[in-house]
């Protein structure tokens, strides 16, 4: 979206949800997506959800798979990609 917009739509809400939520959307984006937050109830709830996801997904400790595991999940990959190089 450019900074020149009157209205965002539904759709242009979440093309930049992402950027909105990490505020990398310039002030006049920024401004637009909230008046449409208020007036719009799904948005909102869509905003609210993807809020809470990031919330969630936040407090989510990262785990490392055990080394068997690891060579087991490296080998797979090479397999696969083995068999792409080989049907091209």
């Amino acid at each position: 979206m450019s900074g020149n917009i009157e209205h965002v739509t539904c759709h242009e809400l979440v093309e930049t949800l992402t950027d909105y939520l990490e505020d990398a959307v310039e002030p006049a984006v920024r401004v637009e997506i909230e008046r449409h937050i208020v007036v719009c109830r799904d948005c909102s709830h869509y905003v609210d959800q993807m809020r809470s996801t990031i919330a969630l997904l936040g407090r989510l400790a990262a785990e490392q798979p055990a080394g068997v595991q690891t060579e087991q999940l490296l080998g797979m990959f090479r397999e696969w990609r083995a068999g792409r190089s080989g049907s091209s």
